[in-house]
């Protein structure tokens, strides 16, 4: 049995937010996720997948809470949380396109990204991980 991780009260906020955005996601054909990025300023932005039936012309949850936080003026993050529906036998993360743009928004590599399985209202506690972003992308594209 995985050893539970101990949140902070800030990566519980933001696993909370993410999860309520999951709740809004637009689920045509896969799986519904929902993010929340801490800002520099210290606000929460959320965001939720929205796919298309149209391959590629969709948005991932991570993007869309990075978008959501610089409309407000806000273009560094501290954290991210990202949650998933709980019917994947996989640990949740992003995928690579949203690890190299939170990249480019992230204050530094070392930034958390929390994530967490979902069932019904609840976050899965056993499924909870936090990595560095450098961990999750040790190779970014970099000018």
């Amino acid at each position: 049995m995985k050893k539970p991780v101990l949140l902070r009260r800030e990566e519980r906020v933001l696993l909370e937010e993410a999860l309520k955005a999951m709740k809004k996601a637009h689920v045509l054909w896969g799986l519904a996720v929902g993010a929340a990025v801490l800002a520099e300023d210290g606000n929460v932005y959320e965001g939720c997948n929205v796919e298309s039936w149209v391959s590629g012309i969709g948005t991932c949850a991570e993007r869309c809470a990075i978008d959501h936080a610089v409309l407000h003026g806000n273009k560094k993050i501290r954290k991210v949380a990202v949650v998933m529906g709980a019917d994947r036998r996989k640990p949740p993360r992003p995928c690579g396109a949203c690890l190299q743009y939170i990249h480019d928004f992230a204050l530094s590599p070392e930034i958390k990204i929390i994530m967490a399985q979902a069932m019904g209202q609840r976050i899965v506690p056993d499924s909870v991980d936090i990595k560095t972003l450098a961990e999750l992308l040790p190779f970014p594209y970099e000018k």
